[in-house]
Order: C-alpha cells, then sequence, then structure tokens
C-alpha cells in the first residue's frame, strides 16, 4: 500500500477546539465528530486513490509537504493508532499579537467583542488510547496556559510512555494555576520547543501585545538550562517586524543556526514583506543578508521577496490596519518605525497630487 497518498488518518490526529477531529492541521474542511469517522471517510478515500479536496494543503505533487511527516510511522491500513498527536483544541492565549487574530487568541477574541472563545476543557481523553504515541505537538493559542495540555502530559506520564514533545509557545508563562511544566517535563527526555519571538526588547511588546519581554527573557535562560529541551527560535517575518529584525538576529547570535527557524507572513497578503515600498527595502535585505542565518530557506526567501517588484498594493491598507491598532490599544508601533518620517512626507505629497487631480 505504498502508494497510499498519506498515512495521516490511521496514525495522526488533530484535536481541535469545541472536540472535534482532524487528520492533521493541514486539513481544510469540515471536521469529524469522533475519530472512527474521520478513519472511515478520509482513510476510505486514500485507498480508493482519491485525494479528499479537504487536503489542499499537500498537494499531491509536491512530495516534501506535511505529509512527509508521517511516513516514518507504521501502518498496516485496516487498523489505527495514535502515534503522532497534534494537540491545538482551543485559542486560549494571552497576547493579541498583530499578527494574530480571534480566531487563535481568546484576548484578541474578547477585545473585538466576537465571542469567538472555544472552552478549554472541550476534548475529552478519557477514551484516547496514548500507549503508542511517539510524537506530541502542541499549539494554540498559548498551549502552556491549556489547562488540558497539563492532563495529556500527566496522562502519558501515567501510562509510562514517552513520545517527543513539540511545542509552539510565545514563551510568556510556564505554568497554569498550581501546574508547572518544569514538574512535567523531568519525566521526557526530547523536548522541542519552538519559541514564537517575533522581535526583542521593547519591540516584543509591540508586535505581540501582553508581552512583558522581562519574562520572556528569563523563560529562554530557564529554557536553554534544561538538558532536555531543544530551544528553537520560530518568529514569523511580516511587514509588522522587518523593520526591528536586525536586532532579533544580533539578540540571538548565541543560538545555532540549525535551531533559527523562521516562518513567513503570507507574501501578498495585507501583512506580507511583499507590500513593502521598494524604496524602503535596501537596508531591510542588507540585515537578512548579513545575518548568520541567512542560510535557511525562508531567509532566502524572505530576501528574494525583498529583491523582486512589491507584489501587492496592500502598503497603505497595512499601515491604516496598525494605526487604528495603536489607536485602540494606546500603542506605539508607528512612532517606532525607523521610516516613520518618510511614509509621513510620501503621505504629504498624495495628498498634494489628489489635490491637483480633483
Amino acid at each position: 500500500m505504498s502508494n497510499v497518498h498519506c498515512k495521516a488518518p490511521w496514525v495522526s490526529v488533530s484535536f481541535m477546539p469545541g472536540g472535534k477531529f482532524a487528520p492533521c492541521c493541514q486539513w481544510h474542511g469540515n471536521l469529524f465528530d469522533t475519530r472512527e469517522n474521520m478513519v472511515d471517510q478520509v482513510g476510505g478515500a486514500f485507498l480508493r486513490g482519491e485525494i479528499p479536496k479537504e487536503c489542499s494543503g499537500c498537494p499531491p505533487d509536491e512530495p516534501l509537504r506535511w505529509r512527509s511527516l508521517f511516513e516514518p510511522y507504521y501502518t498496516d491500513y485496516h487498523t489505527s493508532s495514535i502515534q503522532f498527536l497534534d494537540f491545538r483544541n482551543n485559542n486560549l492565549c494571552n497576547l493579541k499579537c498583530r499578527s494574530c487574530g480571534p480566531l487563535f487568541s481568546t484576548s484578541w477574541s474578547s477585545e473585538v467583542g466576537r465571542g469567538i472563545i472555544n472552552d478549554y476543557d472541550s476534548t475529552t481523553l478519557d477514551s484516547i488510547d496514548l500507549s503508542q504515541c511517539k510524537m506530541v505537538y502542541f499549539a494554540g493559542g498559548e498551549p502552556l496556559m491549556n489547562p488540558q495540555h497539563y492532563e495529556v502530559l500527566r496522562r502519558l506520564i501515567a501510562q509510562q510512555v514517552r513520545p517527543t514533545l513539540m511545542y509552539s509557545s510565545n514563551l510568556t508563562v510556564t505554568s497554569y494555576k498550581d501546574q508547572k511544566v518544569a514538574d512535567l517535563w523531568q519525566h521526557f527526555d526530547d523536548i522541542r520547543l519552538h519559541a514564537s519571538i517575533d522581535a526583542v526588547g521593547k519591540y516584543a511588546e509591540i508586535v505581540r501585545s501582553g508581552t512583558d519581554w522581562d519574562t520572556v527573557e528569563a523563560n529562554l535562560a530557564w529554557a536553554k538550562k534544561l538538558p532536555n529541551v531543544d530551544l528553537k527560535i520560530a518568529p514569523v517575518i511580516s511587514a509588522i517586524n522587518i523593520w526591528w529584525f536586525e536586532s532579533l538576529l544580533e539578540y540571538f547570535d548565541w543560538l545555532e543556526p540549525a535551531n533559527f527557524r523562521p516562518v513567513l507572513a503570507n507574501a501578498d497578503g495585507i501583512q506580507g514583506i511583499g507590500c513593502i515600498p521598494a524604496k524602503y527595502r535596501e537596508p531591510l535585505i542588507a540585515a537578512l543578508a548579513k545575518s548568520k542565518f541567512r542560510e535557511y530557506v525562508n531567509m532566502q526567501q524572505a530576501i528574494e521577496i525583498l529583491s523582486m517588484p512589491p507584489m501587492t498594493n496592500h502598503w497603505y491598507q497595512f499601515l491604516t490596519q496598525q494605526l487604528v491598532l495603536d489607536n485602540y490599544r494606546k500603542e506605539h508601533w508607528f512612532d517606532n518605525v525607523p521610516i516613520k518620517h518618510k511614509i509621513y512626507a510620501e503621505s504629504l505629497q498624495m495628498e498634494s497630487w489628489v489635490k491637483q487631480h480633483e
């Protein structure tokens, strides 16, 4: 059965908000009420040689996509076991990152009054067999403030199962109420901690609203000392934080290049670096190109995007979005952008041009 498109339905499960299931986080469709239904429908389609349209995140002609993550796991395509657990069952989060939104943060959701708040205890774990689990990926929201994250760890410890643990965390918290992650992590040998840090110092507190940089810095120092933790830094490169990215690169100069794992915001989206006018790009390219981390594929892609003509006309829409957030939150993103005077002059020129052509 080596020609089956993906092993995920048989070896993986993603716990989504509201107690729903998906074969993996790249599933773009309706979620399932039970894991059995997921295996029957998605796995059944694969066995018939069909690729569900909801698997759009993994095109069949691109082998090095998310589905390659499941290749190391064994399945006979008849029975299923949870070998990869993706646990992102709520959007509980203490930050309002400018690159995020209410769907992935309860703090954002509360601010906009949208009510997109998922019950933190929506997932029923009693009937879930984790005895074959080899990898657990915790995301959110912020997983380290998710009470059910701690429940999963306790269940693994009780069952004497020691999978690799992987996290995407903003590293602003290391406990929930009286539950300390340090007490539980000591029972695991391999923890891969991806710290979502988009800027350092005062800029971090602007880009990821609610951040206390002193706390993040202390938690970084703590994580670095843990022998069973492989610390990686995973910033999002966007038009929001690219202006201070050089200071982040310098701050993490102690980090091994392999442990710097940036991701790119959608290049042609409102917040993507593709919206930045060409006249502002030269110092941004130089900062990326001289970094010790420049060989990483997403750093190279960022340089390529900034070296091409602007991909969109989102620049003023992007600026408006940031100025609205500044005004609403009483923050100072625009005041700290190094090209603010150029933007101001540019806006006056535009106003003059408009008046001339009315």
